[in-house]
């Protein structure tokens, strides 16, 4: 999974490329938030020292062996300018090197198409009917990775303060940035016999977003086509970066 998901975290986590402003409204790759949901509401005993380490290089090995997959998930993004969370609809494929990921809107309209190779990234807005095209080899991407697409969880450490906490079957990822200019204040990401489950973003803005993850298939069979963007004719070009 050498797609970059420092790229990824553009849409994840809002950032951007440094001296350029996208138009991107994307609410997330993966998750469900609750409005005013606390970001130590999660009970848990911590695990350190070798049983963590354990646990780390555990899911490292299942990770490295994923060359394919296929999420579906549901989400809510609270702003505090608004009164009620957004609402969502997701899913993502991941094939080799290239992502496909798709976000609906509450109304069950298609809001975001991106797509994502070694080479370039493609987000389409069918509703304003543009097109973003971006040369990854220009990009200045995000200093920050998407936890459940990096190969190797225990080199996060090198980007997150990482706390490990169980309670019942379950095991909760604690990753804190290590940049104190970070956008994101706190990232808690769920497994249940290493899988995802749910993950929750706390911004420093105040802003949190919740997915839950209802479908999450290591190797699956996908199609090429599957990966595939299809823009309608009309649509306007733009390319953000230089």
């Amino acid at each position: 999974m050498s797609i970059s998901p420092r790229i990824v975290s553009w849409y994840v986590h809002g950032r951007q490329p440094k001296g350029r402003r996208l138009p991107v409204l994307v609410l997330t790759l993966l998750s469900l938030l609750l409005p005013g949901m606390a970001a130590g509401s999660e009970a848990g005993r911590p695990i350190t020292g070798d049983a963590k380490t354990a646990f780390l290089q555990a899911w490292s090995e299942r990770l490295q062996a994923m060359r394919s997959l296929r999420m579906v998930f549901t989400q809510e993004k609270s702003l505090r300018f608004l009164r009620r969370p957004l609402v969502a609809q997701g899913a993502l494929w991941l094939k080799g090197e290239t992502l496909l990921y798709v976000l609906k809107n509450a109304a069950g309209e298609t809001e975001l198409e991106v797509r994502l190779d070694p080479h370039t990234a493609k987000a389409h807005y069918p509703l304003i009917q543009t097109l973003e095209v971006m040369d990854l080899h220009t990009a200045q991407a995000s200093p920050f990775s998407v936890p459940f697409l990096t190969r190797d969880p225990a080199a996060l450490e090198k980007e997150y303060e990482i706390e490990l906490l169980a309670a019942s079957d379950l095991h909760t990822l604690k990753l804190i940035p290590r940049d104190p200019q970070a956008l994101v204040a706190e990232i808690r990401l769920t497994l249940k016999d290493f899988q995802p489950q749910r993950l929750v973003q706390v911004e420093k803005t105040g802003n949190q977003l919740i997915m839950h993850i209802s479908t999450f298939i290591v190797n699956p069979n996908i199609d090429e086509a599957q990966l595939e963007l299809h823009v309608p004719a009309g649509t306007k070009v733009t390319h953000p970066l230089p």
